[in-house]
């Protein structure tokens, strides 16, 4: 069972038998693999009776389900009330009539599917989601197509025949979904049968198709690795430098669509100076602090056991814990300090901020481990990151 994988665990599933420094020299963002390793550990990520009891007993968004069917989505009415609320009948009897149910981003309502993208976000340095498959037997979800993200695919249970086509000549960007009728998806390479227990990475940009294998329904997680590009980088550089040239404040010239002489001469200039003035003034550091509080803020919080520690109150010698694979970082200078996770930035002192840093570092801490002159600033910065999710108490 896969309860609480380490970064490590999580991507040496997946990978395996390769090494992380094998896989992404030679496979990251370049071609397919499909790991001839059979894990035993995947039916303790997600089960048939788990898909059961959420499409029964949990609550049902209209965004938390889609259904698709011989290639193509079904339309939301199909499965739903004219409210909008999700028909779970429906939705069971278009299973029996040969439709695949989807739950997208499913790590947000089944804590075990959180922990393994939180930890497989370290490794990536990206947001990592899940969408989970469920298709009867002699069904398939969606045609030839590619995806725009990279993913990972883990087979649970009963079998998908994956069909893999050519690449595309570069990268797909986030937003640039496959057009049927107009992308071409290539010629076909590989064919073969994914099992239980076996997982598959597919680049964004290389085409495929999988439909069910056999005579039971097909159960697999599909994990997407949310990439940011360099070209992502480049334009908060260019934003964050503009902060900086004033010139680039200014609106476009009046004539600059109408007088193609002067766009040749007066604006192209203009265009070249400020290029110029970019390079010189773009920040790496100021961009990357940027992008890192960003990527730090967008990951969500991890919760669970908080609640009770903070009824049952943190004591003075009460030992705690750093959460696996939660995201923080400290920040500000001087009089301006702050520790930055999830959803939230906490300031603090510089005297506390510097104990607090080391403390966690070591992995553990306690009220009691702090030489601060204002108790009260520590118990509500000590609570307040319990409450976010960074620290975890032992139970009482």
């Amino acid at each position: 069972m896969m309860n609480d994988p380490s970064a490590a665990t999580a991507l040496g599933m997946l990978i395996a038998p390769l090494s992380p420094a094998e896989f992404f020299e030679h496979y990251y963002e370049r071609k397919f693999h499909r790991s001839p390793v059979k894990h035993s550990q995947t039916s303790g990520l997600l089960t048939l009776d788990r898909i059961d009891e959420i499409i029964s007993d949990s609550e049902l968004p209209p965004s938390a389900i889609s259904m698709a069917k011989s290639g193509q989505s079904l339309p939301a009415d199909e499965y739903t009330f004219s409210n909008g609320v999700v028909d779970r009948g429906a939705v069971l009897d278009n299973f029996r009539d040969g439709a695949t149910i989807i739950l997208p981003q499913l790590q947000f309502a089944d804590g075990k599917l959180y922990n393994f993208c939180l930890a497989l976000e370290r490794q990536f340095g990206a947001r990592v989601q899940t969408n989970v498959y469920l298709t009867p037997p002699e069904a398939h979800g969606f045609g030839v197509h590619y995806d725009n993200h990279d993913v990972f695919v883990i087979q649970l249970s009963g079998a998908k025949e994956w069909e893999i086509y050519g690449d595309r000549e570069a990268l797909p960007f986030r937003g640039e979904g496959f057009r049927k009728g107009q992308d071409d998806t290539g010629e076909l390479k590989e064919n073969f049968v994914l099992e239980a227990g076996e997982c598959l990475y597919v680049p964004r940009g290389t085409s495929h198709r999988a439909p069910n294998h056999g005579t039971e329904p097909s159960l697999h997680i599909t994990v997407g690795i949310l990439v940011q590009t360099w070209a992502e980088f480049m334009l908060e550089a260019v934003a964050e430098a503009s902060l900086r040239i004033p010139e680039m404040r200014r609106s476009l010239p009046r004539d600059l669509f109408f007088d193609r002489s002067k766009a040749q001469s007066d604006h192209a200039a203009m265009f070249r100076q400020l290029a110029d003035d970019i390079a010189e003034k773009a920040s790496f550091d100021a961009t990357l602090a940027a992008f890192s509080g960003n990527f730090i803020r967008a990951q969500g919080p991890r919760v669970r056991g908080a609640l009770r520690a903070l009824a049952n109150g943190i004591g003075m010698e009460d030992r705690l814990t750093v959460r696996d694979h939660i995201l923080f970082s400290f920040e500000g200078g001087d009089g301006d300090r702050q520790i930055v996770l999830a959803g939230s930035s906490i300031p603090m002192s510089d005297r506390l901020a510097e104990q607090l840093d080391e403390r966690i570092g070591q992995g553990s801490l306690a009220k009691a481990d702090f030489d601060v002159d204002d108790a009260e600033e520590l118990g509500d910065v000590i609570d307040s990151l319990v409450a976010y999710g960074l620290l975890v108490a032992k139970p009482k």
